[in-house]
């Protein structure tokens, strides 16, 4: 059951989001048809093929809606309401356009439901639309709630990140880890936070994808540095883990921090990478016998394909199922997702999974 719903809502909720997922082709196409009738000079200025980035976000926003109402919570919606608002604005974009394709999106819904079912989905649209009209973005994303106090270093780096400057990114990386020695809480306290402080950046686009990218890539490599370099490994054990990205999930370099500090601290640690699919996670799952199965997610879109995987492997390993850990992004929004999603633990970074499980 969803976390923010009862069971007399339950029955309301399944159809609302089974609808969403059956009308979500003609609720995009009247949209968009619906949003070029009233501005026609879109179509002058961007013809028939900007119909399909409009399509698009449309799409999204639809993945969204979709993301709270099989959660029950609202949050999610809100939250990825905000965000976009912040996006638009900051590139030079209006508001008024996603207040009105949230309101036609209510309107489709309404015509084309019953109201016991679309009542459910006017709500949610309606909340994105209210925390529309409330005003800025928060300094900080919902999911820093659980950002852990950074270290000296972490405004340095980031300026060191989105300005492409490696060698002085692996300065203030080199000084943090001997300041420190403890691989979880260098990936934690240093990289962690400065990646979150160039996504912002690049939310309030005051910087582009491409240095995104290249911070990114920076952190793997220095990363993978402090990694070879962590001579202080714990001594082996028979403890064993499998660290898998969500089918779907392309996003896992916090995963990988995760499987990283396991290893370190003495675990026989397996890494999937993103995307796995599900029927072949279960079965590598079944072979391989892990004590510790940890699953990630990096947007909400996701969390129903995690639940479900959860439910899989739940069904068919049975007594043999592993304990199983998640986290993301999309976890660190509201408190005890993970008990929707059926896991048996979460952790919002590196540091505090190694712990839960030690």
């Amino acid at each position: 059951m969803q976390p923010g719903f009862t069971a007399a809502d339950e029955n309301a909720s399944l159809q609302a989001i089974e609808a969403v997922e059956r009308l979500s082709d003609d609720a995009i196409r009247w949209v968009a048809d619906e949003l070029y009738r009233r501005y026609a000079e879109l179509t002058v200025v961007r013809g028939t093929r900007g119909r399909l980035p409009t399509q698009q976000d449309l799409k999204d926003h639809l993945e969204f809606l979709n993301g709270a109402l099989q959660t029950g919570a609202s949050i999610f919606f809100t939250d990825y309401v905000r965000w976009l608002a912040t996006v638009l604005e900051s590139r030079g974009g209006s508001k008024q356009s996603l207040d009105e394709s949230l309101e036609l999106l209510r309107r489709f819904f309404d015509e084309a439901l019953e109201s016991t079912i679309s009542d459910r989905i006017s709500d949610v649209l309606e909340q994105g639309r209210f925390a529309l009209a409330g005003g800025r973005e928060p300094s900080e994303p919902p999911y820093c709630a659980y950002r852990p106090r950074d270290l000296p270093h972490v405004a340095a780096l980031t300026k060191c990140l989105i300005n492409g400057d490696v060698e002085g990114a692996r300065s203030f990386s080199q000084m943090s880890w001997e300041a420190s020695g403890d691989y979880a809480e260098v990936a934690t306290r240093l990289f962690q936070p400065a990646l979150y402080d160039v996504g912002i950046l690049w939310q309030r686009n005051q910087i582009t994808v491409a240095q995104e990218h290249l911070a990114t890539a920076i952190v793997q490599t220095l990363l993978t540095q402090i990694y070879l370099t962590a001579e202080l490994f714990a001594g082996p054990s028979r403890r064993t883990a499998l660290f898998a990205g969500v089918e779907g999930s392309e996003h896992v370099l916090g995963l990988r921090m995760v499987s990283d500090a396991f290893e370190i601290a003495g675990w026989t640690v397996q890494f999937l990478g993103a995307n796995t699919p599900t029927d072949d996670l279960v079965a590598h799952l079944d072979s391989t016998r892990p004590e510790v199965a940890g699953f990630s997610a990096s947007m909400v879109q996701q969390l129903p394909t995690l639940r479900r995987l959860i439910g899989v492997v739940r069904a068919e390993l049975g007594s043999r199922c592993p304990i199983i850990m998640v986290g993301g992004l999309p976890t660190n929004q509201l408190n005890e997702v993970w008990r929707w999603l059926g896991a048996d633990s979460w952790s919002p970074d590196a540091a505090k999974a190694v712990k839960e499980m030690t």
